[in-house]
């Protein structure tokens, strides 16, 4: 895979693909070489094309056993040691004759150069000279060492050295590795169990002498005064052994506290250090320090942190740092898994319980599982539900698993004005629904409960848009019923007046049940039996003022006549004295005092005369002004009237008579013409008198 950074980003390439694994790469320059089992390929990354394919020899050992080994010499030199054989390539530019459609490069192998041994590393030395590390089968059964030598590029043999490798016995040639740095002719000859580097003494090897004696602080020092002189140590590397010193004799917060200043950007040391600690079951102690931002580590790291609080029961700090890290840096599925399985394999306290279970929900929102985070918002009763809701419109994710009931517990008014200002997200029929659902173990408490709540929120839809729900209404009727108990402010009859979409005679049946006279007057009225219902606010009720509005709204003589019977047959002198002060000009006096047994007592008969008399005289006032205001208004609008018509009328040339059409304007002299009020103008002779019409025959039409 070839990666290359451009203007909008990164744009990565396959070069190699379908052949098996890639054993050794090597670039210089433009060109980039690498081996697997099958051979050695150059690509120029210049033209973007393959220069070459340097076959394995079908005569050497067995790839597996004996990998290659390769690098370049110069920008255009190619050393390849493969099992006992070292090539040296040279890449020479294509003349422009032979370069059509091809790459413009070709390889050429300079010589081969056969060894006694197999190449386990290779890489340059000075004056065209090859340094390759030896691999020598066992003899007689017994190991021989590996040794170093140096070729020139001719084939011939200048130095050839046995190194002294621990651990040599077990190793076979693929287990070596040898680089080699140009720059300061360093090699480093590495084993499974051992490290071999040649090179000059220096500062490096006072840093490790201090190492060696466990005097890091002035070993660090001797890093920060002369880094410049330093091959082999940096602060980071020397302040990791550090590090890795401090685990040992168990300074685990001190170690912790000098990772930020030691491994600074580094991704790769961080994770390396979050592995030691997990390995000391010490992480809790590193994670307050471990980097969210420069640099961001790789997702198991935190991963891994996030989970060593769970298992040290550090709940708290779990918490913590759910909130504190951001989601993105870490596989929210990984951590949802985990502590999903705490949950149902551990027994924890309620409030640890709770904890996580927020804990949860929150990784839910973050991973953008917003159904999960609801259920568990709702199951919790965490107010944090709403907002998920309207947020991310999670209206159809309520159905079900007693949600909506979950939520009017949670806040009655919120699930309530939530509920009725999306019905077209969360219909009618699915709350009134869930809030009816029944089962043998629901208690009679339970029950009222939700009848309750369903009460209020049918009354707060019913206030918004009596329209809405329309079909529910006759269960509201009964709720009204049995909640609305509040005297003098009935939202039962407001419903009652205002709603067309319940049985009237249901209606009635539960309000005579519960004794709800006022709605069964109305009811009664509606059903067109109102002296049934006068009867109900006379003889039930009592109320003889009531009874008299009544009878004002309904302006019936019978009902007048039924009443005046009810009370002068009571024998209840408060009836015949509301009656006396009440009736105004509705019905004749006379006829209640006619009616009013002789030798009853009635209390403040004289001053309900007198309020009587006070009354028709207060008409009779009334009257006269309202006579005298009409004949002034007749004379105004009479004369205004004979104003109009006497006025004169606006005729011009443009005026046609509408019978024969000419104008009636000729030559600036009138001639005998009629204007009606209309507008319309006829000749007098002989259009209307031959007619003999009076009127505008036009307009008539």
């Amino acid at each position: 895979m070839f990666n290359e950074k451009g203007f909008f980003g990164v744009k990565r390439s396959i070069l190699h693909a379908g052949e098996g694994p890639i054993w050794k790469v090597s670039w210089k320059n433009s060109f980039i070489a690498w081996a697997n089992d099958m051979g050695v390929k150059i690509f120029d990354t210049n033209s973007r094309k393959l220069i070459t394919k340097i076959a394995r020899d079908p005569k050497s050992p067995s790839p597996a056993d004996y990998h290659c080994h390769l690098c370049w010499y110069n920008g255009v030199t190619l050393l390849v040691g493969w099992a006992n054989t070292i090539k040296i390539c040279q890449v020479r530019p294509r003349t422009s004759a032979d370069s059509q459609d091809l790459p413009p490069f070709y390889v050429e192998v300079m010589n081969i150069i056969y060894l006694d041994h197999y190449v386990s590393g290779i890489g340059p030395q000075p004056e065209d000279k090859i340094i390759s590390l030896g691999y020598r089968p066992p003899e007689n059964g017994q190991p021989v060492r590996p040794c170093i030598r140096i070729t020139g590029f001719n084939g011939e043999e200048l130095s050839l050295e046995e190194l002294s490798i621990k651990g040599y016995e077990s190793c076979g040639p693929n287990d070596y590795n040898m680089s080699v740095l140009t720059y300061d002719h360093f090699v480093y000859i590495c084993a499974p169990t051992d490290l071999v580097l040649a090179k000059p003494r220096d500062m490096d090897d006072k840093v490790d002498w201090l190492k060696d004696r466990l005097r890091f602080d002035e070993a660090l020092e001797v890093v920060r005064v002369h880094e410049t002189q330093l091959r082999k140590h940096t602060f980071k590397s020397v302040g990791q052994k550090y590090l890795s010193h401090l685990r040992s004799v168990g300074q685990f917060e001190k170690c912790a506290e000098m990772c930020s200043a030691i491994l600074q950007g580094d991704a790769e040391a961080w994770q390396q250090e979050i592995m030691a600690f997990t390995n000391c079951k010490k992480l809790t102690v590193l994670c307050p320090y471990i980097p969210t931002k420069t640099p961001v580590l790789k997702p198991w790291a935190y991963e891994l942190a996030l989970s060593s609080f769970l298992n040290a029961h550090e709940f708290e700090l779990f918490d913590k740092f759910v909130r504190l890290w951001p989601p993105e840096i870490y596989g929210q599925q990984a951590v949802i898994n985990y502590l999903k399985k705490m949950l149902s394999e551990i027994k924890l306290s309620p409030a640890d319980n709770l904890s996580l279970l927020k804990c949860l929900g929150l990784l839910y929102e973050y991973q953008e599982d917003f159904v999960n985070s609801l259920y568990l918002y709702i199951k919790l009763s965490d107010p944090k539900a709403f907002a998920l809701i309207d947020r991310y419109n999670l209206f159809a994710s309520l159905e079900g698993d007693d949600k909506i009931l979950r939520l009017l517990t949670l806040n009655e008014e919120k699930a309530i004005d939530l509920y009725i200002n999306n019905t077209d997200k969360i219909p009618v029929g699915m709350v009134v629904e869930d809030l009816k659902k029944r089962d043998k173990k629901t208690k009679s408490s339970e029950v009222a409960r939700r009848t309750k709540l369903l009460y209020k929120y049918l009354d707060s839809l019913f206030q918004m848009d009596p329209e809405i729900g329309f079909e529910y209404h006759e269960d509201m009727i009964g709720l009204y019923a049995e909640f609305d108990i509040t005297p003098g402010k009935s939202r039962l009859m407001r419903f009652l007046r205002e709603s067309t979409s319940y049985p009237i005679d249901k209606a009635y049946e539960i309000c005579e049940k519960r004794k709800l006279y006022e709605a069964q007057v109305y009811l009664l009225t509606q059903m067109g039996r109102p002296i049934q219902a006068l009867s109900l606010l006379v003889d039930e009720i009592g109320d003889i003022t009531a009874a008299i509005e009544f009878c004002k709204e309904q302006d019936d003589k019978e009902l007048w006549d039924k009443l005046l019977c009810k009370a002068t047959e009571s024998n209840k002198s408060s009836y015949i004295t509301g009656l006396l002060q009440n009736i105004g000009t509705h019905i004749n006096p006379k006829d209640l005092i006619a009616r009013i047994p002789n030798g009853q007592k009635i209390d403040g008969l004289r001053d309900s005369l007198v309020k009587i008399l006070c009354d028709y005289k207060l008409q009779i006032h009334l009257n006269e002004g309202c006579k005298r205001v009409f004949v002034n208004d007749t004379v105004s609008l009479s004369r205004k009237m004979r104003g109009l018509a006497r006025r004169g009328a606006h005729v011009d040339e443009e005026n046609n008579c509408q019978i024969c059409k000419n104008m009636v304007i000729s030559d600036r002299d009138a001639s005998d013409v009629t204007v009606f009020f209309c507008g319309h103008v006829f000749h007098n002779e002989p259009c209307l008198e031959r007619l003999g019409k009076n009127y505008c025959i036009s307009c008539h039409k």
